[in-house]
């Protein structure tokens, strides 16, 4: 089969072109003018790259051996590093280079920031503890992926190729082995996240040309980095514009960039914006009408070129031009101008069209006429880019999703996967208005009897657009199981303390500051004249958590009931606001103590403590072996405490 190859060789400004002589010495004339256009350039994106070639003497005997037998085209044996002189493919010292033209940068990076901008979570298709789930996210997080992902979509962008690798401790000497996400491979503690590493570093080693029906077929089951073998499990390839199958070896095994694709837009950009320059530039002639008859006599041809030279350095405004009245007449020649803004307008939008971005995103300017961003544009776009972030990077991060697991917890919980966020993000008027319509419909759903109020609140409290995220006492409404004695009690208590709440709040003025509406202490509060507090006592095998205050004293984390709070829910938000630490078990109430704190009490495991500035010490100390000095009342509660959870 005939191919046409290119040759990227240095471009010589000063080397002549010379045109095939058919038969005979070419015109002089002709080859002056000829000589006088210079280089014929066909690509001015091209321009730049084209003066470079591949050296291949760079690469090590084991890198080019590697290579040879990557590249096999049509039965011929070609070398990988050598691919931009023997294909149609430009190679990637050519794509970096563009890389650094602002047209291109734009596209790669403008859409790279769009894939991430909402970022994602994960969820969890069955039950699982919302704890495991926010350490999951946490831990991406702390591992930078999302500015990974980023780098990964800018190099798909830019070169039609991007790698994963998978960082995992101490597995320098196994890179060459499949990567299997189990207990035993990815051990605790040993997921460091993942690098993004430029196709240039990478070549194509073994894959399947003879079996179509395998699935590795055309695609490399391994790759060369820097002379070393990794596994292609443990080196993501990453291709969201694959090549037909016979194109591949010749395209080193990447996908079409979008530079690729871009560059005849580019190029028509790059043409009329320099060809407007020059029109602008030379948009007048300037001429002077004298005798031509006598300036080309014998003898005066130097005199007329003196008269230009001298005309063409007192032309423009801040000189004076002198002419001789009798013989010579001034007059000029201009180029009209109007359009030239409409030819820019529409190579700038053709340039974003083969990209897919709206031009108010990927230049900043807002177009005109039959093109014009709309929002129906806008949100096709955030279609295109979705279904971008569904095929090109939802394998990668659920497969991180499993290997956080595996680092933290040694084991996996199946149905963890990753959730991209929506792109479309509703101003404060779109939020209120679908709030106002989620509220309708809450409302008609609790009126028909097909959900309780309880069960909206949970809604509310879990959803990150609600104001009321993470502020309702759904804990305490949550129904237990028929099963649940214990639980069904304090089901029927919540729901007793907030209706008696709100029957006090409907029959009586708003409390003055310092004083409680709570009818079971009401009485306390106005003879003391004090807030209502509350805390809880957490157990963990026989110990408790303590707080050590600015005074010296040792206490429980709690703290003043807020207004419309219930006690409970007062003792769990003042936990996460003293250690940072969310207790979503069962609390048990102990009794009141003073008159005016609510002692709880529950049961976990020893967790992480961050003190605010409220405190100056923690710890987790033995039931019978208080520190001292103890603050008020705590040990008597802790003692009491440990009775209720004996007797449970």
């Amino acid at each position: 089969m005939a191919r046409t190859t290119r040759k990227l060789v240095p471009v010589k400004k000063d080397e002549p072109f010379q045109p095939p002589a058919p038969g005979g010495a070419t015109n002089a004339r002709v080859q002056m003018a000829l000589d006088a256009l210079g280089p014929v350039v066909t690509s001015p994106s091209l321009a730049a790259a084209e003066r470079f070639e591949v050296e291949i003497d760079r690469y090590t005997t084991k890198e080019r051996r590697a290579a040879s037998h990557a590249m096999d085209f049509n039965g011929t044996s070609m070398s990988a590093l050598s691919f931009v002189a023997g294909t149609g493919f430009p190679g990637f010292p050519t794509l970096a280079l563009l890389a650094q033209l602002p047209e291109y940068r734009a596209m790669h990076e403008v859409f790279a920031d769009e894939v991430i901008r909402t970022w994602g979570k994960p969820i969890a298709s069955g039950d699982c503890d919302p704890a495991v789930l926010s350490q999951i996210n946490d831990e991406i997080e702390r591992l930078r992926v999302r500015d990974v992902v980023r780098e990964l979509v800018v190099h798909d962008q830019a070169f039609g190729r991007a790698h994963a690798a998978i960082r995992i401790k101490g597995d320098s000497t196994v890179r060459d082995t499949p990567l299997i996400a189990r207990p035993y491979t990815v051990r605790k503690g040993s997921f460091e996240g993942i690098k993004a590493v430029e196709a240039y570093w990478v070549t194509p080693n073994l894959y399947n040309s003879i079996d179509p029906w395998r699935d590795d077929f055309y695609k490399p089951s391994s790759w060369w980095m820097i002379g070393q073998e990794v596994h292609s499990t443990r080196l993501r390839c990453m291709i969201s514009r694959p090549v037909p199958d016979m194109l591949k070896p010749a395209y080193s095994f990447t996908g079409v960039s979008i530079t690729q694709l871009a560059m005849p837009y580019v190029d028509n950009w790059l043409r009329t914006r320099q060809s407007v320059s020059d029109t602008v530039k030379q948009f007048s002639i300037v001429g002077v009408a004298l005798d031509m008859a006598q300036a080309l006599a014998p003898g005066a041809n130097q005199d007329l070129i003196n008269r230009a030279e001298l005309i063409n350095r007192f032309r423009d405004n801040r000189n004076i031009l002198f002419l001789d009245k009798a013989q010579e007449e001034f007059f000029m020649f201009n180029v009209p101008l109007g359009g030239l803004d409409a030819l820019q307008a529409q190579a700038q939008e053709q340039m974003a069209a083969v990209s897919h971005i709206p031009l108010i995103k990927l230049l900043g300017i807002t177009p005109t006429g039959l093109n014009a961003s709309s929002e129906g544009e806008i949100r096709v776009f955030y279609d295109f880019v979705h279904a971008y972030q569904r095929n090109f990077a939802q394998q990668l991060m659920n497969d991180v999703c499993t290997f956080v697991q595996l680092s933290l917890f040694g084991a996996v919980t199946p149905g963890i996967t990753w959730q991209w966020h929506p792109l479309l993000e509703l101003n404060a008027l779109e939020l209120a208005e679908k709030q106002k319509s989620l509220m309708d419909t809450h409302t008609g759903y609790a009126a028909a009897g097909i959900v309780r109020p309880d069960q909206v609140a949970k809604v509310l409290d879990n959803d990150p657009d609600s104001p009321y995220a993470g502020v309702l006492d759904t804990d305490a409404l949550e129904e237990p199981d028929d099963t649940d004695i214990a639980g069904i009690t304090e089901y029927v208590e919540a729901l007793t303390e907030q209706a008696a709440n709100a029957v006090v709040q409907e029959t009586q003025p708003a409390a003055a500051p310092g004083v409680s509406n709570d009818p079971q202490i009401t009485g306390a509060m106005d003879a003391k004249d004090e807030p209502h507090a509350a805390g809880a006592v957490y157990l963990a095998d026989d110990k408790v958590l303590l707080l050590q205050r600015p005074d010296g004293t040792w206490g429980l984390p709690g703290g003043r009931i807020e207004d419309g709070e219930t006690s409970k829910r007062a003792a769990r938000r003042e936990l996460q606001e003293e250690t940072g630490y969310q207790y979503r078990g069962n609390l048990q109430h102990v009794g009141i103590y003073e008159d005016m704190f609510h002692a709880f009490t529950g049961k976990t495991k020893q967790f992480p403590v961050t003190i605010n500035d409220e405190h100056i010490g923690h710890g987790w100390f033995p039931v019978d072996a208080l520190p001292e000095p103890l603050h008020r009342t705590t040990g008597v509660i802790v003692d009491h405490a440990r009775k209720v959870h004996e007797h449970a």
